[in-house]
């Protein structure tokens, strides 16, 4: 894992161009693959890396304790922590849309914001193959051209992507191989949300279907 995602950083110019690096950090699985990745790297490439976890106020204790678990994570490492508390549900209601996509615009608002004051190169989030596969069917469920569909970009605009690489399978053999738990959001079960029902009944009913 660690010499493959290091390889798709340097391909796409991620390394060594980019030092100091705002990760995005919920304490869900990926993210935390993502930051032990990065962390691991970081002596090679001289890395410096902050932690931003945001708070969307919409599950309670759990929440809570997903703010908990990625502040004391970055303690244990000596990596810089911000946690934002922000209301997904208001800015849904404001915006008249969605609370996925509410808390996505929150959240890529905050990353800007932060990196902009920590004076960071890039912000690192964990996307990874399997959401390359659900964003491009997302795209055309919406009626999207092939060129329209085109899926999630490795680096965009600051933002890199170092484990567009990687599955999650292999995202989760990592975290098992180091002994490692994580956050698990209750919400990502939800088939109300599109994506979750992308996720979690059509990819892998497309995906029994071809190798069947």
């Amino acid at each position: 894992m660690i010499k493959k995602v290091a390889q798709f950083m340097e391909a796409w110019h991620m390394v060594p161009e980019f030092k100091k690096i705002l990760v995005g950090f919920s304490g869900g699985a990926d993210s935390l693959c993502l930051m032990e990745v990065l962390r691991t790297l970081a002596p090679r490439y001289g890395l410096i890396l902050y932690a931003v976890h945001v708070h969307h106020g919409i599950r309670g204790a759990n929440a809570d304790m997903d703010a908990a678990f990625a502040e004391e994570y970055c303690r244990r490492y000596g990596i810089p922590f911000r946690m934002y508390r922000v209301s997904a549900l208001e800015e849904a209601r404001k915006q008249k849309i969605s609370v996925e996509e509410a808390g996505r615009n929150l959240r890529y608002q905050i990353f800007s914001e932060a990196g902009k004051e920590w004076g960071t190169d890039a912000v690192a989030v964990a996307h990874h193959q399997n959401d390359q596969a659900e964003t491009v069917l997302f795209q055309l469920a919406r009626g999207s051209s092939l060129t329209g569909a085109g899926g999630i970009r490795p680096v965009n605009l600051g933002i890199i992507r170092p484990l567009l690489c990687v599955s999650k399978k292999e995202i989760l053999e990592f975290l098992r191989e180091r002994k490692l738990e994580w956050r698990e959001d209750e919400s990502n079960t939800d088939t109300s949300y599109t994506r979750n029902c992308i996720r979690q009944e059509i990819l892998p009913f497309l995906e029994n279907r071809v190798n069947a």
